[in-house]
């Protein structure tokens, strides 16, 4: 007798409700996953904006404690303000004429001074302002250097070649309120006489510079002409040699980086201080009495306001490089309701900047005080 064996399996209902129970547990995983993911997102982009910030703080403050090296006590012997003649690669370089420096640095233009800092005010919107550093690096510095001939266009003879050597780069002032960079094609004879480069000197040497008894002062193989700023288009922070020795374009620093302002701290006996005693008395804009074309000014108003300047105060505003997402954790809590920042927010309001911001981005403010050697530039008798 024939048996009939039943069939087994899932009916349609039944794979209906196990697919219905995947699809919730699928759901379920996806959810997850992306809250964790919006996290790593959200993590990440707060990272990159520490480090793009912190890097670029460590940069400039790197470089500007140096400014000034070479040029400090050059006052007395007209180096301080003087206008830079210079070449590089047989080509002229400064003054700026109407070969002016690269996007972002619209500000400089024609002739730039001996100075070692200098600030040039610029709105948040456009990157902020822009920082002008002119040192030196010389393996032994003499404080200057007499010039007793001058009449060759290819050499130069000093009263004293110590420290100097070849490729060394020279900076001659006498007192005209101009001066000229030269470098060293060779080590000084025993005369003191020194070769320089035609290629990277003035055509005429410092004999069209020197209209009578003049100085140089050795700035070393690799001195500093650098503009530092912000470029908008990419948000980074850029460097450019105004000597243009490696190339005509400007440098990436750091990524992410969004704006900078400054301000001068100056020993001038405001606010109750006394002028001359070396303390900060208070914070300057580089705006007004202490802007750009007032303190490169030759007189005495800008001399004095050059030495009174002891340090200048940085704030950097670096900038996640990924939006955050509209779901993201902490947008709801407000995280990212805010549509601007306050730099120098412990200042008086006027010294108080403000900084439209993206509700979408992360952002990080690093704020840093540096001292200048442009202090130490001073009238000695």
């Amino acid at each position: 007798m024939h048996t009939r064996t039943r069939a087994t399996g899932f009916s349609l209902i039944e794979l209906m409700v196990g697919m219905l129970i995947s699809l919730i547990g699928t759901l379920a995983m996806m959810k997850t996953f992306a809250a964790f993911e919006a996290q790593k997102r959200t993590t990440t982009s707060g990272d990159d904006a520490q480090q793009n910030g912190a890097y670029s703080m460590y940069e400039l403050e790197r470089q500007l404690r140096t400014a000034g090296s070479g040029l400090v006590q050059g006052k007395n012997y007209g180096l301080w303000g003087c206008a830079i003649t210079a070449y590089s690669n047989a080509t002229q370089r400064l003054p700026l004429g109407t070969a002016k420096a690269p996007a972002p640095f619209g500000a400089w233009t024609g002739t730039m001074y001996a100075v070692p800092v200098l600030i040039a005010n610029g709105a948040t919107s456009s990157g902020g302002d822009q920082l002008a550093m002119i040192g030196g690096n010389p393996a032994v510095r003499t404080f200057k250097s007499a010039v007793t001939v001058s009449s060759a266009s290819d050499s130069v003879d000093v009263d004293n070649a110590m420290g100097i050597y070849k490729d060394d780069y020279l900076l001659g002032s006498d007192k005209s309120g101009n001066c000229s960079l030269a470098l060293a094609s060779a080590d000084p004879t025993s005369a003191k006489r020194i070769s320089l480069s035609a290629n990277d000197s003035p055509s005429a040497g410092f004999k069209g510079a020197f209209s009578g008894q003049g100085y140089l002062f050795d700035l070393g193989p690799a001195p500093a002409f650098t503009l530092f700023g912000v470029d908008t288009g990419t948000n980074e922070l850029v460097s450019y040699d105004l000597l243009q020795r490696s190339g005509s374009a400007t440098v990436p620093l750091a990524d992410g980086i969004v704006t900078i302002k400054a301000l001068y701290g100056v020993d001038d006996g405001a606010n109750g201080g006394k002028a001359g005693d070396g303390e900060i008395d208070e914070w300057v804009a580089p705006t007004g009495s202490w802007s750009l074309d007032k303190l490169t000014a030759n007189s005495t108003a800008a001399s004095n306001a050059m030495a009174q300047i002891k340090a200048i105060r940085i704030a950097i505003v670096a900038q996640s490089e990924l939006p955050e997402r509209a779901d993201a954790p902490g947008v709801a809590a407000g995280y990212t309701g805010a549509t601007s920042l306050t730099l120098f927010g412990d200042l008086a309001n006027a010294l108080q900047v403000t900084v439209t911001t993206d509700s979408r981005f992360r952002y990080k403010v690093y704020d840093t005080v540096i001292p200048l050697r442009n202090a130490f530039i001073q009238k000695f008798s």
